[in-house]
């Protein structure tokens, strides 16, 4: 009865997994969680709960992560502690991971991981150079994966290829599955979806704006931006509705020209010029007509949905 819930035996831990990118082929999911399992038994505790947290950053502080958050926030539940597979997975920032460390050993709680002997101890000036060195090790190899993340992206930019995810109305094809990007398209369904609502906007500004188009792409069941790039990559949609800041956005950025973006401006080449991935969902006169239209606030009237 490793897994149970809390029932005050003082030992009663919160079982705390990540990853910042969750693949098919990843198994680690299921490595943490044997070791977290492993780590709770060594202490005689028991997982009384489970803050997963798939697709995010080490670099965020557990206080806002959006599963260990609330716990530690107290707004989840009782715990007696946390346990998880190594430091790292707490996080990749030498303050956060202490912080989590020194709120745990305040409140009386207790700090577990996979391969440490018993709860870490920050009141003992080893263990706490320990953790300290342990994650200061998980924040260089974070600042690594940084840096050459940003190497990748300059190097693409300047070859005048895209990197990350596409902008939504686009897709990137792909040779071989997981490899390099050959070219941008439009996405079929994607692209006529939000032309559709450009042309909306233009027939009737007074009436249709970005707030009522997203309430009603929500009522027609249109699968949002973020959900559909979770579909693109193969992952399940969560049923995230569409927000009229990020539909507005959508409509007034240059990405929607076919332009390579980076911090949200066109990659200029080195004759002066935008660079183009593909053909644009429209022109740059339904472009500057979107921009002069487009407002922030609700509609002034109810439009009708439809073409």
């Amino acid at each position: 009865m490793i897994e149970r819930p809390y029932d005050g035996c003082g030992k009663c831990l919160l079982g705390v997994r990540r990853l910042s990118r969750v693949k098919a082929s990843t198994s680690s999911p299921e490595r943490q969680r044997s070791d977290v399992l492993a780590a709770a038994a060594a202490v005689g505790g028991h997982i009384t709960g489970w803050a997963d947290d798939w697709e995010v950053s080490g670099a965020t502080d557990p206080m806002t992560r959006p599963q260990p958050g609330p716990w530690l926030r107290g707004e989840r539940g009782p715990h007696d502690g946390l346990v998880a597979a190594a430091v790292d997975r707490l996080g990749r920032n030498v303050v956060d991971c202490l912080n989590t460390g020194y709120k745990m050993r305040d409140e009386g709680k207790c700090l577990v991981t996979y391969g440490h002997d018993g709860p870490w101890d920050l009141n003992d000036p080893a263990d706490e150079n320990r953790c300290t060195i342990e994650a200061w090790g998980a924040q260089r190899e974070l600042r690594a994966i940084q840096r050459r993340n940003r190497d990748a992206t300059r190097k693409m930019r300047a070859a005048g290829r895209p990197k990350g995810k596409p902008s939504y109305g686009f897709r990137f094809v792909r040779l071989l599955p997981g490899g390099p990007v050959d070219h941008v398209e439009l996405h079929p369904h994607a692209a006529e979806v939000i032309r559709q609502v450009a042309r909306r906007i233009l027939a009737d500004p007074e009436n249709v704006t970005p707030s009522s188009e997203a309430a009603c792409l929500n009522r027609a069941g249109e699968t949002s931006p973020a959900d559909h790039l979770a579909v693109l990559y193969g992952k399940a949609a969560r049923g995230r509705p569409w927000h009229p800041t990020s539909l507005r956005n959508i409509l007034l950025s240059e990405a929607a020209l076919g332009f390579l973006m980076h911090q949200g401006k066109p990659v200029i080449d080195q004759h002066g010029h935008p660079v183009r991935l593909c053909e644009g969902l429209w022109d740059r006169t339904t472009h500057e007509a979107l921009k002069r239209v487009t407002r922030i606030g609700p509609p002034t009237a109810t439009a009708p949905c439809g073409p």
